[in-house]
Parts: C-alpha cells; sequence; structure tokens
C-alpha cells in the first residue's frame, strides 16, 4: 500500500534542483584520461633477452682466430685446442643473467633489472678481453668470433642502458634521482 505523502522540498523558493550538479551549482571536470604507458621498459627487456640468446649463440661460435684451421683445431667457448673444457658456461652465465635483468625491467622492478643489465654487461666485456688476452697461454691468436660478439652483446647492453633512460617523475627530477624505481 502506497501513501500519498507531501512532497515539500528543502530548497528556498525560487531555487530549483538540477541532477548531476553538486551543491555548489556547477558540473564536476571531466576525468583526465589515464596516463599512456611507456614503452621504454618493454624495449630494454627485448634487448636484454635478445642479448641473452646471443650469448648462448656467443659460447658455441670460436673464441680463437688461429689463422691455420687445418692444424689449430677446434676452438669453441666449449673446448679449446688441447681437448681441454673452455669457459662457454661463463657465456651461458652471463645470457642468464641477462634474462633475468630483463625480466626484472618487464616486472616493473627497473633498478635492480638496469643494475644487474649493467653488471653483466661489463662482465662479458671484461670477460672476452681476460679471455683472448691472457688465457691463451704463450699462442698468440686473435679474438674469434665468439668472444668478439660477446664484447659487443657487453657493450650494447651497457649502451642500450644508458640510451634508454627510466621515466622520470617531477619528484625526481627535484631530487636529482633519475634510476627511482
Amino acid at each position: 500500500m502506497r501513501h500519498a505523502w507531501p512532497v515539500t522540498s528543502p530548497l528556498p523558493p525560487g531555487v530549483e534542483y538540477q541532477t548531476g550538479a553538486p551543491l555548489g551549482g556547477s558540473e564536476p571536470p571531466p576525468p583526465a584520461p589515464p596516463p599512456r604507458p611507456s614503452r621504454r621498459p618493454l624495449v630494454l627487456a627485448g634487448i636484454l633477452l635478445v642479448a641473452a640468446v646471443l650469448c648462448g649463440a656467443a659460447s658455441l661460435m670460436t673464441w680463437r682466430d688461429y689463422g691455420n684451421v687445418v692444424t689449430a683445431g677446434n676452438s669453441t667457448g666449449w673446448n679449446l685446442p688441447d681437448g681441454s673444457i673452455g669457459r662457454g658456461w661463463l657465456a651461458i652465465a652471463l645470457g642468464i643473467t641477462f634474462a633475468v635483468a630483463g625480466v626484472l625491467v618487464a616486472a616493473e622492478r627497473e633498478r635492480p633489472g638496469r643494475i644487474t643489465a649493467v653488471i653483466g654487461g661489463v662482465t662479458a666485456m671484461v670477460l672476452a678481453v681476460v679471455e683472448w688476452g691472457v688465457t691463451d697461454g704463450p699462442s698468440r691468436t686473435g679474438p674469434g668470433l665468439g668472444l668478439w660478439l660477446l664484447f659487443l652483446i657487453g657493450f650494447g647492453v651497457v649502451l642500450a642502458v644508458g640510451i634508454i633512460a627510466p621515466e622520470t617523475s617531477p619528484v625526481d627530477v627535484k631530487r636529482g634521482d633519475r634510476l627511482s624505481g
């Protein structure tokens, strides 16, 4: 059963109620569009994952250039000409390091991912130089394609981390911290 209640307005006479308008009488501002997500972390994560795959490929390439392939034997990252095991596992470990750094960057943990990537890149360059210059003993050989690729991978990763800067907020710029994350 419905009751017919008298309709009384709490508004003073002459003031009309407008639907959708707040008590102040003005419309609320339209909501701001959501900010576009930055593609920088995804680009960096992609570069790091490609570097991880290339590290695996560098471990399978020749690490020495003996000039005379017939008498020199096969020297990859995994086996040396004398038959002993090489240090190709270090290239695989660097590949895993780059993959972990790429996953960290993609998972919005940019600062630890960038630090891991730079440490891995510098290690790749140092490994390539030390492997060529120190560990070959008295024989004078040039670096093979695998060592060149390992050096260039490390250089490219460090360069990419430096070029693809993270997004900065006004608070970060005021503090001077570019790697907040």
